[in-house]
């Protein structure tokens, strides 16, 4: 039985829906909840994440309201970090390759487009 999965996120947020997109071909069970980033409910910062950014996804604990984060549940932020959490958590999903090699080019990819996202939020 897997444990209880919560992500929380923006749809407008490329971030989220990139986590989204991998819970979804990875056929995670989980719970979502979006967060209104111009009016951000008090538990969510004080229970969830106190920088009050998404996406961010609770783990473990009992599986309870997303309203109601549980203190026993993990708590992991960042995007990259929730993908390779995902992958970990079902390494059959197919979301990276098997091969080495196809693994450090997706790896790579993906470690470029990070950067080039920060040299555009420059340009904004």
């Amino acid at each position: 039985m897997p444990k209880q999965l919560t992500l929380y996120l923006h749809k407008l947020s490329p971030y989220s829906q990139r986590v989204e997109m991998a819970l979804i071909e990875a056929s995670a069970p989980c719970k979502t909840y979006k967060v209104d980033l111009q009016n951000k409910p008090e538990w969510f910062t004080s229970q969830v994440n106190p920088i009050g950014q998404v996406p961010i996804v609770t783990y473990g604990g009992p599986d309870i309201d997303p309203e109601n984060p549980s203190p026993l549940s993990a708590k992991i932020s960042e995007s990259n970090v929730i993908l390779e959490f995902v992958v970990d958590l079902y390494p059959d999903s197919g979301l990276l390759p098997k091969d080495p090699v196809l693994h450090a080019k997706v790896r790579f990819f993906i470690n470029a487009t990070t950067k080039l996202e920060g040299l555009l939020h420059a340009f904004i």
